[in-house]
């Protein structure tokens, strides 16, 4: 009887390991691959696993600690992490190799490795560092491909800055919904709810963040379109849902400072044209956009490609900081549970950026962005209100989720210590691919 039940413990040990290893699109074993010697500060050992950083640390606002993990069997049914004062770093499920570490946040130069199912290679450290000098008093645009895009990749630095417009570039009625159940399966139906709710969404729950209403605007281009358009730039795009013809019902533009057409066509000189437009009305010095290299989301990589040819056009001056909420990689990014730190994602070829900007968040601006998500509708699960049986669903899916590691809830992955962005100069946009 022994041997069988623990014959059962190890296939379900097993399962549960293979679960988990299937999830990343990537070897966790391997180093990271990320090229930062020009932002080397300095080269340190541990001692008892404690670093003390040099009286410089201050001069610079991102800062990245180098490290090298080994084999730790804990790290495949545990979730391996790193505290750091009060705050996880956090790591895929049987890590090793290199790995990088967001200390940007640290006030003192003592600082303690506190270890958790995870052992070190050895004691070797690299501190980087960076001097972005982002000024938030400048002019920033925000470029959301789907509502929710600026508050899950920025929400804690768009509340912080001065002079903010968001600009969510399609209407987001493809794909699920959750109002299925009430629509009683209308796919139509659902997603005009869906697309009325997104844009709703865009252009007010910015007011949280202090933006102004005429601040928020949607282009309402159809869901999944960008990529099309760009490849057929002659031609009108239609969207994926039977009985959705007219993207000027998701266009809200006529309450905004930008002027813009109260109506146009799903066409690519349209969409060239609305970037242009609003670069040449805002002039931002700073422009908040996916990084089109390791963001999976089309709509993502275009909203930026497209962006850049108008930056081109208009001959806008602007820094980029580039952001991903789809990682190419593992939809799992960034690791870890709420309130834990945002770091460098893993990545197995180089893409190019000049810096990494980490802008921190306090713990009441993390709740402030949660309650900035929490008023998406689309980020809610609706299902569990509807009826009894559909909590249980609902509990049944999250246990799945908890087993194989899974959980891609926006709430855990966007309310962090922090948000991190991939800085590019006005001059190399050419390099971005």
């Amino acid at each position: 009887m022994i041997f069988i039940l623990l014959f059962t413990a190890l296939l379900i040990y097993l399962f549960i390991v293979y679960k988990r290893a299937k999830k990343y699109k990537y070897d966790t074993s391997k180093d990271y691959v990320y090229n930062l010697d020009k932002h080397l500060i300095y080269e340190l050992k541990t001692t008892n696993k404690t670093f003390i950083l040099e009286d410089n640390y201050k001069d610079f606002d991102s800062l990245f600690l180098k490290i090298n993990l080994s084999f730790n069997i804990n790290s495949y049914f545990f979730k391996p992490f790193i505290k750091i004062k009060d705050t996880k770093h956090f790591f895929e499920y049987g890590a090793r190799g290199v790995r990088y570490l967001n200390i940007s946040y640290l006030k003192e130069k003592s600082n303690e490795l506190i270890l958790k199912n995870l052992s070190l290679n050895n004691n070797s450290l690299s501190i980087y560092g960076y001097k972005n000098n982002i000024n938030l008093s400048q002019k920033i645009l925000i470029l959301a491909p789907h509502a929710d895009d600026a508050e899950i990749a920025a929400f804690g630095l768009y509340k912080t800055a001065k002079d903010i417009t968001i600009v969510t570039t399609t209407a987001g009625e493809q794909g699920s919904c959750n109002y299925s159940d009430l629509y009683n399966n209308d796919r139509t139906a659902n997603s005009l709810k869906k697309a009325e709710l997104r844009v709703l969404d865009a252009t007010t729950i910015p007011l949280l963040g202090n933006v102004n209403y005429e601040n928020s605007i949607t282009l309402g281009y159809f869901g999944g379109s960008l990529k099309w358009m760009n490849k057929n730039r002659d031609k009108e795009a239609t969207s994926n849902i039977s009985g959705i013809d007219n993207m000027n019902l998701f266009r809200k533009v006529s309450h905004s400072n930008i002027k813009l057409d109260l109506e146009t066509k799903p066409i690519y000189s349209s969409f060239l044209n609305d970037l242009e437009e609003i670069l040449k009305q805002v002039k931002p010095d700073i422009i908040i956009t996916p990084h089109p290299a390791i963001d999976s989301h089309e709509d993502h990589k275009y909203t930026t490609q497209i962006t850049i040819e108008a930056m081109k056009n208009t001959k806008a001056i602007s820094k980029l900081l580039l952001y991903t909420n789809h990682l190419e990689l593992s939809e799992s990014y960034p690791l870890g549970g709420m309130h834990s730190a945002v770091s460098i994602p893993p990545n197995t070829k180089e893409f190019y950026y000049d810096s990494i900007y980490s802008f921190t968040l306090n713990s009441n601006l993390q709740i402030d962005k949660f309650f900035a998500l929490e008023a998406m509708h689309d980020l809610r699960d609706s299902l569990i209100y509807i009826s009894t049986k559909k909590a249980f669903k609902h509990l049944n899916k999250m246990f799945k989720r908890q087993v194989t590691g899974k959980d891609k809830s926006y709430y855990k992955r966007a309310i962090r210590a922090n948000e991190l962005f991939f800085v590019v100069k006005n001059e190399n946009i050419d390099k971005l691919k």
